[in-house]
């Protein structure tokens, strides 16, 4: 009997020490996916840096190439500069940069403003909530907004009016 209660003190032992064991390397696998996920993140917020410390490059490319008057476009420096700016384009593209679609020159048809993909930075008489110009363009990276287009919106004149008509009131109310 003695042989019999020691058997089952090392099977209860055995068990112990196999769930202890499963627990372990479950930990161990779950460890090395919070590790693996955290370099990911690291890896993505690095790009996410470098693209956005680009930006600014990008916007003075293109707005040098903007400002060429066309007898310089065929100058073989200026191509050259239009290369690069492809090529720049090009690989940001690769690592997941997409332009933000606001700029009405393009495609003919205005754009709606969103306030989650474009800042308003000027109103004009237009459209109500129609994007009228681009200032700054903007871009996603990976679906997620790195930096929002800056955009000019149109307002109806009416609401001007009926503001200005509301303006002038409450100044003739103070002046009284």
């Amino acid at each position: 009997m003695a042989k019999k209660k020691e058997q089952n003190q090392l099977e209860q032992r055995f068990a112990e020490l196999e769930n202890q064991l499963k627990r372990a390397v479950a930990d161990y696998q779950n460890l090395e996916r919070r590790i693996s996920e955290g370099r990911s993140e690291l890896s993505s917020w690095a790009s996410a840096e470098l693209i956005k410390n680009l930006l600014p490059v990008l916007d003075h490319l293109e707005q040098a190439l903007a400002g060429i008057s066309e007898n310089e476009r065929q100058s073989g420096w200026v191509r050259g500069v239009e290369l690069a700016v492809k090529e720049l384009n090009d690989v940001l593209s690769r690592e997941g940069l997409s332009q933000i679609a606001a700029d009405p020159a393009v495609g003919g048809t205005g754009f709606q403003f969103d306030p989650s993909l474009h800042e308003a930075v000027d109103t004009r008489e237009g459209t109500d909530n129609m994007i009228l110009e681009v200032v700054r363009k903007g871009y996603t990276l990976n679906g997620k907004v790195l930096r929002p287009a800056q955009v000019v919106v149109g307002r109806h004149s009416e609401s001007d009016s009926v503001e200005t008509s509301s303006d002038e009131q409450a100044r003739m109310t103070e002046d009284n």
